[in-house]
């Protein structure tokens, strides 16, 4: 990590001051230092988020295709290009 008596007199030693080797911008000290535990934690909410996004997805297609019709005559589920002509007839 590095920075310059500029640098602190013009941002403050809280304000985006420092370069932390590897990164492009500057930052205040304590992102600079960085904190493990948060990184960790701000990782697995993103990671229980995508896991809870795909849940839903998940779900919205099962209920989707619970309601997908079944031909009359033999028994299939629509397709859904039929299933889009039947719900949205033209003309």
């Amino acid at each position: 990590m590095a920075t310059t008596l500029e640098s602190l007199r013009e941002h403050s030693p809280a304000g985006p001051a420092f370069w932390r080797f590897g990164r492009e911008h500057r930052q205040p000290l304590l992102d600079a230092v960085g904190n493990p535990r948060r990184d960790a934690y701000l990782a697995c909410r993103s990671q229980a988020a995508r896991q809870e996004e795909q849940r839903r997805q998940e779900r919205e297609a099962a209920d989707r295709e619970a309601r997908r019709p079944v031909c009359a005559d033999c028994g299939r589920k629509f397709t859904d290009d039929r299933w889009e002509v039947i719900a949205n007839p033209r003309g």
